[in-house]
C-alpha cells in the first residue's frame, strides 16, 4: 500500500486521540498498593479498655518553653549559642551593640570622678575657714578685753578730773580768801595799824593761792585731756571689738557656705555616680542572659539583625528545662472525673508504638480549657478539656519538645447503666 500524504493527514487525528486516551488512563489509574511501603503501626489502646483513658500528648520542657527577649532594643553584635545547647542559669545568650552607651559611660565616669574632686576640695577648706572663725573668736575676746581696760582707764582720768577740780575749787577759795584779806588791808586808812610786815604776810599769802590756783588749773586742764584720750581709747577699743565680731561673723558665714557647697559637691558626686551606674546597669542590660539552666530550643536571631524589645510573636530565644520533660495530655471533660490524682500512665512517641514510656502524675491544671486538635485543625469550641501533667526521664530517647505522644492514663471503670427487664421478660 502506498503511503500518500492525504493518507497521512487522514491517520494524524486518530492517532493522536488514542495517545492522549492513553496518557489520561496512565495518569488517572490508582498506584501500584502493593508496591508502596506500609504506614507505621499506630498506637493501641491496652487490653483492658474499660479502665483506660486515651488521649494525646504533647512534649514540652518541665519549666514550659520560656520566650526570651530582650529589655533593649538594638542590633545584634554577637551570638553566643547554639539551638541544642544546655546552658546555665545567668550565661550570656547573646549582646546587643553597646558603643553608645559604653562612650556615656566614659563620660559619666569622667563626671563622677570630676564630682568626687570637687567634693574633696569643698570639704578641705572647711577646717581653714574653722580655724578663720577660731581666730576671729579670739579677737573677739581680745577686743573685749580692751574695751574693759580702756573703760577702766576712762573711770580714772574721770576719777582725775574730779579730784582736779576739787582741788581747783579750794585753790580759788583760798586764793579769794587772801585777796579778801590783802583787800582789807587797803581799806585801812591809818598805816599804822597794819604793820608792813602784816601787810608782806598777806600779800605773799594771796601770791602762793594764786599759784596754788594756778597749778590747780591746770591740774585740771591736765585731767580732762585724759579723759578725752580715755574715750577716744574707749571708742577705738569698741571699734575694734565691733570689727572683730564683724569678722567673727563673717567667719561663720564662710563655714556655712563651705560646708554647703561641701554638700553641694558630696551630692553632685552621688548623683554622677548614680548616673554612672544607670548606665553601666543599661550596658549590661544588653547583654541578654538565660534565666534559667536549660537548653537553647529555637534561636530567632542572627548577628546583624535588629532584635525588638517586648513581647513578639517568634521569641528570640526559645528555652527551656528538659530534663526530665513534661507531656501536657489533653483529657476531655467527660473522663475528667475517672483519672485520680496521681495516675500512672504510659505513652509512646508518634512513629514508634511499639516502646511504651512509664510517665510520672505532675499535677491538675486547675482551669479547663477549650479543646485544640492537635493534629493541626482549628479549634474546637464545642468541647472543654482538662490539661493534665506527667514527666518522664528522656534519657536513651529520641523526645523532642513540641512532639505529640500517645498518651494512655489508668483511670477508674466506665459505670455501665442497669436497665430493668420488661414485664413480658419477667412472666
Amino acid at each position: 500500500m502506498k503511503v500518500t500524504p492525504q493518507l497521512l493527514r487522514r491517520l494524524v487525528l486518530p492517532i493522536g486521540a488514542t495517545g492522549l486516551i492513553a496518557f489520561a488512563v496512565l495518569t488517572l489509574s490508582p498506584p501500584d498498593k502493593a508496591g508502596a511501603a506500609p504506614p507505621a503501626q499506630p498506637a493501641t489502646a491496652p487490653d483492658d479498655q474499660n479502665s483506660v483513658v486515651a488521649a494525646l500528648g504533647l512534649i514540652e520542657p518541665s519549666s514550659e518553653v520560656i520566650a526570651v527577649g530582650s529589655e533593649l532594643s538594638g542590633v545584634v553584635r554577637e551570638v553566643y549559642v547554639t539551638p541544642g545547647e544546655q546552658v546555665v542559669a545567668g550565661a550570656p545568650l547573646f549582646r546587643l551593640d553597646g558603643r553608645a552607651l559604653g562612650a556615656s559611660l566614659e563620660a559619666q565616669l569622667a563626671a563622677a570622678q570630676q564630682a568626687r574632686a570637687n567634693s574633696a576640695a569643698s570639704a578641705s577648706r572647711v577646717p581653714s575657714l574653722q580655724a578663720n572663725a577660731a581666730n576671729a573668736a579670739a579677737g573677739i575676746a581680745q577686743a573685749e578685753a580692751g574695751v574693759t581696760t580702756a573703760r577702766g582707764a576712762l573711770t580714772q582720768a574721770e576719777g582725775r578730773l574730779a579730784n582736779a577740780q576739787a582741788a581747783a575749787d579750794v585753790a580759788r577759795l583760798a586764793l579769794a580768801d587772801t585777796q579778801a584779806r590783802l583787800g582789807l588791808f587797803a581799806t585801812i586808812s591809818d598805816p599804822r595799824a597794819v604793820s608792813t610786815d602784816e601787810r608782806d604776810r598777806a600779800k605773799f599769802a594771796m601770791e602762793r593761792a594764786k599759784a596754788s590756783h594756778d597749778q590747780a588749773r591746770g591740774a585740771v586742764v591736765e585731767a580732762e585731756g585724759g579723759l578725752t584720750s580715755a574715750r577716744g581709747g574707749l571708742g577705738d577699743a569698741q571699734a575694734r571689738l565691733a570689727a572683730a565680731k564683724a569678722a567673727s561673723a563673717s567667719a561663720k558665714a564662710s563655714i556655712t557656705e563651705g560646708q554647703q557647697a561641701a554638700l553641694a559637691a558630696q551630692a553632685g558626686a552621688a548623683q554622677a555616680a548614680a548616673q554612672a551606674k544607670v548606665v553601666s546597669t543599661d550596658l549590661d542590660r544588653l547583654i541578654v542572659r538565660a534565666p534559667i539552666a536549660g537548653q537553647v530550643l529555637r534561636l530567632n536571631i542572627r548577628v546583624g539583625e535588629f532584635a525588638s524589645a517586648g513581647t513578639l510573636a517568634d521569641p528570640l530565644v526559645a528555652m527551656g528545662a528538659v530534663t526530665p520533660m513534661h507531656v501536657r495530655v489533653q483529657i476531655d471533660e467527660e473522663d475528667a472525673a475517672r483519672i485520680a490524682s496521681g495516675a500512672p500512665a504510659q505513652a509512646s512517641l508518634r512513629g514508634d508504638a511499639s516502646k511504651r514510656i512509664p510517665l510520672t502524675f505532675v499535677r491538675f491544671e486547675p482551669q479547663a480549657m477549650p479543646k485544640k486538635n492537635l493534629n493541626g485543625g482549628a479549634e474546637r469550641v464545642d468541647t472543654r478539656v482538662v490539661e493534665v501533667i506527667y514527666s518522664f526521664n528522656p534519657a536513651g530517647r529520641q523526645a523532642f519538645v513540641g512532639q505529640q505522644m500517645d498518651v494512655f492514663v489508668t483511670a477508674k471503670p466506665i459505670a455501665r447503666a442497669v436497665t430493668a427487664p420488661k414485664s413480658g421478660d419477667a412472666k
